[in-house]
C-alpha cells in the first residue's frame, strides 16, 4: 500500500514531468519551433551522426536562422572536429525516426524530443530522491526546476547538434543519482554505476568539461564512504582513477585546429585590442611586432593568418596560455580588466543567434521572447553586479554548507560535500572558460556553469524551506539536510 507521504511526492513528479515536457514541447516541436542556428559547431556531431546542411547557403546556414531539416549521410561522412557524447544522443534520434524520412532528409526535431526525453527522465529523478522532505521542500525544488531549465535560454539547444545539451543532460541526469545516494546514505550497486556512466557523458559531452573529472571522481568516491584503509581494495576507487584518465585522454585529444583558433581569439581578439600597450605586450608574449596588424580579427575567417602554415608554426611556437596567465600575474589590473569584461556575459544565458526559421515573419537572427522570463530575471537581477553576485552565491554556500558540517547528521554531511562539489565545479568553469575563450561569444562556454548556479538557488531554496517546515515534514527523522 502506497504511504500518503509516497502519494504526495508521486503527484508532484508527475506534475513537474508532464508540466515541463508540455513547456519544452511547445517551444520545440509545434512551430513557430525554436532552436538554435548553427554558428560552425553543428559539423562537430553532425559529421560522425550522419548529416549534414540541407542548403548550400552561407547566410542561411549560419548565424542567422534555425533550419530543422538535415541531409541524411552514410555515418562519418567526415569529422567534425572532436568526440562527443552528443554523437551518442545524435545516433540515437536517427535510429528512432527512418519510418519519418521525407526526401532523404532528417527533421531535428527527432533529436529534440531525445533531448526532451533525458531531460524530463533527470527531472523526475531528482524530484524522487526529495520524497522524503517537506511537501514545501519538494513542491519549491519541482517548481524551480520546471522553472529554470525550461526557459528558453536552456531549451532552445535542445534543437541544435550543439554539444551543450549533451553537457547539461549528463550534469542533470548525474545530479540526480547524486541526489538519492545522498537520501539513500551511500553512493553503492546499480547507483554507483549509473554516476560513473552519467560522469562520462558529461566528462566527454566538450573539451572544457574535461577539467571536471578529477572533482567529479572525487564526489564519487566521498559518496561511497570510502575509508582510508579500504582506498586501495574498493570498486569506487578504480572508477574515479579510470574517470581521472579519461578526462586527461580526453582534454588532451582536443583537435590542434580548435586550440589554435581559441588561442588565437584570446590573443587577437581579446588580449591585444583591449591592450593600453599592444606593442609591449606583444613583446612580452614574443610575438612579432608585425603581427599588431591582426589585432581585432577572427581565426575564422577566410584570410585568417592563422590559416597560413607558416603563420601558425611561429604564432604557436612564440605564445602558449602560460606566457598569458604570467603576463595576467604580472600585471593584475589588466587581469582584472578581462574579468570586468566577460563578468557582461556571466548571467547571459542566450547567446545572438537566430531561434526561429527563416521566414517574412522572422527577420536574420531574430531571439524569441516566449518563455525567457528566467533568462530576463537572471540578467536583471544579477547582471548588474556581476562578479558580485557570483563570489556571493559561490562563497555563501561554501561558507553555509562549511559551517554547518559538524553538526549534521551522516546524510546530512554527504548533502553538504555534494553542495561543494557543485560549488567547486561552477567556480572551475567560469574560471576556466574567462582565461580560455575571449568575448563576445561566451554565452554557450557559460551554459553548465550557469547550470550549476541555478541548482545551487534551486538547492538553497529547497534547503530552506525543508529548514522552514521539517518539523512538519512526513518524514522528519529523513531531513537530514
Amino acid at each position: 500500500m502506497v504511504s500518503p507521504a509516497e502519494a504526495v511526492n508521486r503527484r508532484i513528479v508527475a506534475a513537474a514531468v508532464l508540466a515541463a515536457a508540455a513547456l519544452l514541447a511547445l517551444q520545440l516541436l509545434v512551430p513557430p519551433v525554436v532552436g538554435l542556428a548553427d554558428n560552425g559547431d553543428y559539423q562537430r556531431v553532425m559529421g560522425d551522426a550522419g548529416f549534414d546542411h540541407s542548403t548550400d547557403s552561407r547566410l542561411d546556414r549560419y548565424y542567422a536562422f534555425l533550419r530543422t531539416t538535415y541531409v541524411i549521410l552514410p555515418l562519418r561522412s567526415f569529422r567534425g572536429g572532436y568526440l562527443t557524447s552528443e554523437t551518442a544522443l545524435a545516433l540515437a534520434a536517427r535510429l528512432a525516426s527512418p519510418a519519418f524520412w521525407r526526401g532523404g532528409l532528417f527533421d531535428l526535431r527527432w533529436l529534440a524530443a531525445v533531448h526532451i526525453g533525458l531531460f524530463t527522465l533527470a527531472l523526475g529523478l531528482l524530484l524522487r530522491a526529495c520524497r522524503e522532505l517537506s511537501v514545501a521542500a519538494q513542491t519549491t525544488a519541482a517548481a524551480l526546476l520546471v522553472f529554470f531549465f525550461t526557459d528558453v535560454g536552456y531549451a532552445a539547444p535542445f534543437n541544435s547538434f550543439y554539444s551543450q545539451t549533451a553537457s547539461l543532460l549528463f550534469l542533470l541526469l548525474a545530479a540526480a543519482v547524486v541526489a538519492e545516494s545522498v537520501r539513500r546514505g551511500r553512493l553503492e550497486g546499480p547507483l554507483l554505476a549509473a554516476y560513473f556512466v552519467c560522469a562520462v557523458g558529461f566528462v566527454g559531452s566538450k573539451p572544457q568539461e574535461a577539467i571536471q573529472g578529477p572533482l567529479l571522481a572525487l564526489l564519487g568516491v566521498r559518496l561511497a564512504g570510502v575509508e582510508m584503509r579500504q582506498v586501495f581494495r574498493r570498486p569506487v576507487v578504480l572508477l574515479a582513477l579510470a574517470l581521472c584518465a579519461f578526462s586527461a585522454w580526453y582534454g588532451r585529444s582536443t583537435p590542434m585546429p580548435l586550440r589554435e583558433a581559441v588561442l588565437y581569439s584570446v590573443v587577437f581578439s581579446d588580449l591585444l585590442p583591449n591592450s593600453p600597450d599592444p606593442a609591449a605586450d606583444a613583446a612580452e608574449l614574443g610575438l612579432d611586432p608585425d603581427w599588431l596588424r591582426y589585432s581585432g580579427t577572427d581565426p575564422y575567417l577566410p584570410d585568417a593568418p592563422l590559416r597560413d602554415p607558416a603563420f601558425r608554426v611561429r604564432f604557436l611556437g612564440s605564445v602558449g596560455y602560460r606566457k598569458i596567465v604570467g603576463l595576467y600575474v604580472r600585471h593584475p589590473s589588466r587581469f582584472a580588466a578581462r574579468l570586468d569584461r566577460v563578468s557582461r556575459k556571466i548571467w547571459a544565458l542566450r547567446p545572438s543567434y537566430g531561434n526561429l526559421e527563416k521566414s517574412p515573419a522572422h527577420p536574420t537572427r531574430t531571439l524569441t521572447t516566449r518563455f525567457a522570463a528566467w533568462s530576463r530575471a537572471r540578467l536583471g537581477f544579477f547582471g548588474p553586479h556581476a562578479l558580485a553576485s557570483l563570489a556571493l552565491l559561490l562563497a555563501g554556500n561554501a561558507a553555509v554548507a562549511l559551517s554547518t558540517y559538524r553538526r549534521a547528521s551522516a546524510r546530512g554531511r554527504l548533502f553538504r560535500e555534494a553542495l561543494l562539489a557543485a560549488v567547486a565545479m561552477s567556480a572551475t568553469a567560469f574560471l576556466f572558460s574567462i582565461l580560455t575563450n575571449a568575448p563576445p561569444d561566451l554565452s554557450r562556454v557559460f551554459y553548465v556553469a550557469e547550470a550549476l548556479c541555478d541548482l545551487l538557488i534551486v538547492a538553497d531554496l529547497a534547503w530552506l524551506s525543508q529548514a522552514l517546515t521539517g518539523r512538519r515534514a512526513v518524514a522528519p527523522a529523513a531531513a537530514a539536510a
